[in-house]
């Protein structure tokens, strides 16, 4: 370990101990607030999340309230990845500048992170703030730190934050997705600019997951940002780190297939006659890219656990943009035909709903009580459309259920049971919560 170069670096990570200032920006993403209200308990808390969706400037704006009284370093480097070096930031930030707060960006590359944190933790009280891009490390440290670490997750851009980057933020008050009467006052009040919206809405999908491309025009510089400092990390860089990888080739090319086939139904089988590997390479593999949030999985839903397992799942990329970069698509591709899977990739969740006669319900909100939305991005919505949604909420004996449309807002009233066509830029914009 070069000691000098190691003192060189925290000084460099932190202006405020030699009489500079900390620049940050002045949005801070809707993380923040929950994060922070947990800054003055003992607990240490760990931001996990994909590469380049803002993690340590969250760090880094809540260091600028705290001023002297934290301390921040970085193993984004790999001369830096290394244990003693760990203990060696530790020390000097506990003996040299009594940093009552200490955050440590990108801990996932040290080995054993967690019980050096432990020790810190148990004997000087010490307040950690850890952040990492691959969540399997933070799961083990749970188990080592049980009960004094909390965990957030820092999910790509909504679509609600990257309008607030671009300047322009929704129409307040944001009415449930459940009130019918306030999403008429929404839909009314939001009329004028609804061009805008669903302008805004593509460019959301092509570029808007990481923040420092919400204002970026050209798509040649948005396709090698996401491919070469995202991608490319977390393939060739991130995932070889933690994991034994032999084939990283292998790697991308099941990532790319991902991309390719975001929102389709896959079987383990299938994918390894398609990539000629075998079955325990191909499932770990997909657990790897898990792990590094670049995808995501959902199952069937049924009332049974073991019957979701026996299920085909679906597979999706964590946000288009990426499925866009890796495809080399540009903006002018985006056409309607292209954009159904990726736009139903926003709306994924844990769940989605299929029968043995294909009728199918693209997401399922486990909420009480159930909620089936379907996707449909296309110009005119035919009575077949709402097939799917119709044959679960009578299977389920639901009376809601919702149909994420490409321009259409209504209401259709059957007996007892309502389906909301909402548009897919509004819908995002609506709150979540039951």
């Amino acid at each position: 370990m070069d000691k000098e170069y190691i003192t060189r670096l925290i000084y460099e990570y932190n202006p405020q101990l030699r009489g500079g200032t900390i620049e940050v920006p002045r949005y801070r993403r809707d993380l923040y607030a929950a994060i922070d209200a947990w800054r003055e308990k003992k607990q240490a808390i760990a931001i996990v999340g994909l590469r380049r969706t803002g993690k340590t400037t969250l760090m880094r704006q809540m260091m600028q309230e705290m001023g002297s009284d934290a301390a921040f370093f970085s193993f984004d480097e790999e001369e830096t990845q290394k244990k003693d070096v760990l203990v060696f930031v530790l020390d000097y930030f506990l003996n040299n500048f009594h940093a009552r707060t200490i955050f440590l960006d990108e801990i996932h590359y040290i080995g054993d992170w967690e019980g050096i944190l432990k020790r810190y933790y148990d004997q000087k009280g010490t307040k950690f703030i850890v952040s990492g891009s691959e969540s399997l490390g933070l799961s083990k440290a749970k188990a080592t730190l049980a009960g004094r670490l909390i965990v957030f997750q820092l999910e790509p851009l909504s679509f609600s934050e990257y309008l607030q980057l671009r300047g322009h933020s929704p129409k307040e008050p944001v009415p449930a997705r459940d009130d019918w009467a306030a999403l008429q006052d929404f839909w009314h009040r939001t009329l004028v600019e609804k061009e805008y919206f669903e302008r805004e809405f593509l460019q959301y999908l092509f570029r808007g997951a990481f923040p420092e491309l919400c204002d970026e025009e050209d798509s040649t510089v948005i396709r090698k940002y996401i491919y070469e400092l995202v991608v490319k990390k977390i393939i060739y860089q991130d995932i070889p780190a933690i994991y034994e990888i032999r084939r990283r080739d292998l790697l991308f090319d099941l990532f790319r297939y991902c991309c390719n086939n975001s929102a389709n139904l896959f079987e383990v089988k299938n994918l390894c006659s398609t990539l000629n590997a075998n079955y325990e390479t191909v499932t770990n593999y997909l657990f790897y890219l898990r792990s590094a949030f670049l995808i995501s999985v959902a199952e069937s839903y049924t009332g049974s656990a073991a019957s979701r397992l026996r299920r085909n799942k679906k597979v999706y990329v964590v946000h288009p943009a990426i499925a866009f970069a890796v495809m080399g698509f540009d903006f002018t591709l985006l056409v309607e035909k292209v954009l159904g899977p990726y736009v139903e990739t926003v709306f994924a969740g844990k769940y989605f709903w299929r029968d043995k006669q294909k009728n199918e319900v693209d997401v399922v909100l486990d909420t009480e009580p159930l909620l089936p939305i379907e996707v449909r991005f296309r110009e005119h919505i035919a009575p077949f459309d709402l097939k799917g949604l119709r044959t679960f909420m009578a299977a389920h004996r639901v009376n809601r259920g919702i149909l994420v449309t490409k321009n259409t807002f209504k209401k259709i009233t059957e007996g007892k049971k309502e389906i909301f066509m909402i548009p897919a830029w509004m819908f995002l914009l609506v709150k979540q919560t039951p």
